[in-house]
């Protein structure tokens, strides 16, 4: 929050990004200081709006908007590969609601506008005043102060920057703004509530967390184990950035004692500012996934950076903030120098160096999708949004697609704010404003299935600017901070915005706008499978959703590679391989076509290794294991020597004292599944310890060998005594167990010769072996 009053103070000199953190960061565990419940928000005694002294943060917030601005390369150095300078050509639908939201009730500059909608309701919240709407615009509670919501609790003050959500999974509303009572001195805290049921004029939980540094632009997320939050830690200067984790299931249940967790990144620790953590709508991700904090690093080399918080309520010293990820992104010029406006000279604003909210987290099925946008430079000091969207299946997130909207006319876009809606939709909404225009606000997106890295629909007018805004502080004419995209729990293929705007042209008397609008009268598909992977042997089902058009639909599958075809919305699939099932969707005058993808996991196989023989003075017997379609593999025995590694394919095993003794030993290979199949499979090796002692010769009634030359390179001559007319099997086999000649003897007389070329043999020891019903005699050849 950056006020009317604010004075703005430069970073300390010298001071510059540092690398990423290269020390584990070590998580703070904190208890709310107070906690109570209130009554019913509407029978609450209100503070109403007005004029606040904020001049304590004089000195205290030391913004500064362009952290990586020394080290910006040139402009012409900045190509934007990904520069859409046309407008969208799909019509958008009309507009549901559109109506007028608070006005500059509290003196404040900026507005720092946001809002979200409920089942019934639209929560809008600007700075330090609030007030909810039905759906169809009209105002049925406020504007009051936000802090009449811990109205009766200690170090309350109207401090501002308020954030609503809606926790759609558990029907519940999250508000907070920090509260500083003391001024620039501290502590400081925030003030965070949770409704009791989705009428958010009910009674709420409350709750009161101190801060030992002031915790500026506090921006929160909805996840399955907690409420996120980021901050701008400032002192007497920049702090860093703060990442807390409040424990949602303690929340929920109205704990007293419900904890934080929290990290402090030091000063510019990856080269950025501001931080966001991700904010899920709909469906959950799997519990144990970790909160996605995203950052844009806008110096040199540009970067997305995404951290993984790993949030343990049960024993918070293990959690962890961690596994910087970061993404390559098409090259951007942040460098601006305000936003033109119709007749005056008076630039706004356009923070370019950070992230806007909201960092908008969607489950789809088989991947998950992040949103996510910024401020650039287009060329000739014009502002444009750069967009992403993330994706991530089963690796590591990627940038999906990606471009810079800003179509080639005079004026510049800025100040967006995104969202997805459950349709794979995207709506970007943004100011407007230029020389000869007025900052209005407009709204823009695409379709699921439409070209990759462009907004298709085009540009819609939420309302026109009528004015524009003339106040200068500390040199800067601040606009918005933020504004709020959300799609609707009730409809979620309708989407909210919110932004500021002028009536008519003056100092501060910004306006503020809400707008509902829906892709879903677009005709678009989707499809879908599910399972997206499953074991060889099971089944999927297919699903095309149709959104829009007629509403009389045909289908027509396909799949690559080819062989599957249907024409009804939902087959059931038994791919034997990975394939891609394309469907055609028609509405009787236009076709959508989408794809998905069922990946097809095999159980596994392995092999230990054929039986063999052994000397029980050898010391080591080496394995090599074949194995597939594995998750893991493991070695294991059931006598007591020991593997030089369980968990590799090729290993050394060494026999130990009760296998010698027992003349045997038993090894298995074990191969684990990968998801989703099931299960191990077990592949055993029987090994035979002999105790390879020498025969007597010229014993005539006794089985002997005779390994000549030994040691031998080329061809070795083995003569067996002893015979006796019975037919025998000879086997020459390395000590890996592979056998590497083998020939059954019928011997016309008790002596056998037989001349065997080894010369194409590896260097090493090998183990001749001559077995009749009755008997077996080895011998050890050593190749040269």
């Amino acid at each position: 929050m950056k006020h009317l009053y604010l004075i703005f103070l430069l970073f300390p000199l010298g001071m510059t990004p540092s690398s990423a953190q290269s020390t584990a960061l070590v998580p703070k565990v904190h208890k709310a200081v107070y906690f109570d419940v209130s009554p019913p928000l509407r029978d609450m005694v209100h503070l109403q709006p007005g004029l606040i002294d904020r001049t304590w943060k004089d000195g205290v917030v030391k913004n500064n908007f362009d952290l990586n601005k020394d080290n910006y390369p040139a402009p012409s150095d900045i190509p934007d590969p990904g520069l859409q300078d046309s407008f969208g050509s799909i019509l958008i639908d009309t507009t549901i609601a559109n109506f007028n939201g608070l006005w500059n009730v509290s003196g404040s500059v900026p507005p720092d506008t946001h809002g979200e909608a409920g089942p019934n309701h639209f929560f809008q919240v600007v700075n330090s005043s609030y007030a909810i709407f039905n759906k169809a615009g009209a105002r049925i509670f406020g504007p009051v102060g936000s802090s009449s919501v811990w109205n009766g609790m200690p170090n309350n003050f109207n401090s501002g920057d308020a954030v609503v959500l809606y926790d759609e999974m558990a029907n519940r509303w999250l508000f907070t703004q920090f509260s500083f009572p003391n001024s620039s001195t501290g502590p400081f805290f925030q003030m965070i509530a949770v409704s009791q049921t989705p009428d958010p004029m009910g009674a709420w939980y409350r709750w009161e967390y101190e801060f030992p540094s002031l915790p500026d632009y506090p921006k929160f997320g909805v996840w399955p184990d907690g409420y996120y939050m980021s901050a701008n830690n400032f002192g007497w200067g920049w702090e860093g950035n703060e990442a807390c984790a409040f424990d949602r299931t303690a929340m929920l249940a109205g704990d007293p004692d419900a904890i934080r967790i929290s990290f402090t990144l030091s000063p510019g620790s990856a080269g950025f500012i501001t931080i966001y953590p991700s904010d899920c709508d709909g469906t959950f991700p799997p519990i144990g996934t970790p909160n996605y904090f995203a950052y844009i690093k806008t110096g040199s080399p540009q970067n997305l950076g995404i951290y993984e918080f790993h949030a343990d309520f049960a024993n918070p010293n293990n959690s962890t903030f961690a596994n910087l990820l970061t993404l390559p992104v098409n090259s951007f010029n942040p460098g601006l120098d305000g936003i033109p406006q119709k007749e005056t000279s008076t630039r706004l604003d356009e923070i370019s160096d950070r992230l806007m909210y909201r960092l908008q987290f969607r489950k789809f099925n088989g991947y998950s999708s992040m949103v996510v946008n910024h401020t650039v430079n287009v060329g000739s000091g014009k502002a444009g949004i750069r967009w992403y969207e993330l994706r991530k299946t089963t690796a590591a997130w990627s940038v999906y697609q990606q471009a810079t909207y800003a179509p080639a006319d005079n004026n510049s876009r800025w100040m967006g704010s995104m969202a997805m809606d459950t349709a794979g939709s995207i709506a970007l909404g943004y100011s407007v404003s230029g020389a000869s225009m007025y900052p209005s606000i407009r709204v823009t997106g695409r379709l699921k299935n439409d070209p990759l890295n462009q907004m298709t629909v085009a540009e819609k007018t939420i309302v026109e600017g009528g004015g524009s805004q003339t106040g200068v502080w500390s040199g800067r004419s601040r606009w918005g901070d933020y504004s709020a995209m959300s799609v609707d729990p009730a409809n979620p293929t309708t989407f909210w915005y919110t932004t500021e705007y002028y009536g008519y042209t003056s100092n501060s008397s910004w306006l503020t706008r809400v707008g509902s609008f829906t892709f879903s009268n677009l005709f678009s598909s989707s499809a879908s499978a599910t399972p997206v992977s499953y074991c060889a042997g099971d089944s999927s089902q297919l699903k095309a959703i149709p959104y829009g058009g007629s509403g009389n639909y045909t289908y027509s599958w396909s799949s690559i590679p080819p062989g599957f075809t249907s024409a009804i919305s939902n087959p059931v699939v038994y791919p034997t391989d990975t394939t891609i099932y394309i469907v055609a969707t028609s509405d009787g005058t236009q076709t959508r076509h989408d794809t998905t993808r069922v990946n097809v996991v095999y159980p596994p196989t392995a092999f230990a290794g054929n039986d063999t023989t052994i000397c029980a003075w050898l010391a080591d017997l080496e394995l090599h294991g074949t194995a597939s379609n594995y998750k893991r593999i493991s070695w294991a025995t059931l006598g007591d020597g020991h593997f030089s590694n369980l968990n590799t394919l090729n290993t050394i095993y060494k026999p130990g004292p009760k296998d010698k003794a027992n003349g045997i030993a038993e090894l298995k290979l074990v191969a684990f599944a990968k998801n989703p199949c099931s299960g191990m499979l077990i592949s055993t090796k029987i090994v035979t310890i002999d105790p390879c002692t020498s025969i007597p010769e010229n014993s005539p009634d006794m089985l002997a060998l005779k390994i000549q030359p030994n040691p031998a390179s080329d061809h070795v001559t083995l003569t067996i005594n002893g015979l006796q007319q019975t037919a025998a099997s000879l086997t020459v086999t390395g000590m890996d167990g592979r056998i590497h000649f083998s020939a059954t003897i019928s011997p016309e007389n008790e002596q056998v010769v037989k001349l065997i070329d080894i010369s194409g043999y590896a260097k090493g020891v090998y183990i001749v072996q001559v077995k009749t019903d009755s008997r077996l005699i080895t011998g050890q050849l050593m190749v040269r």
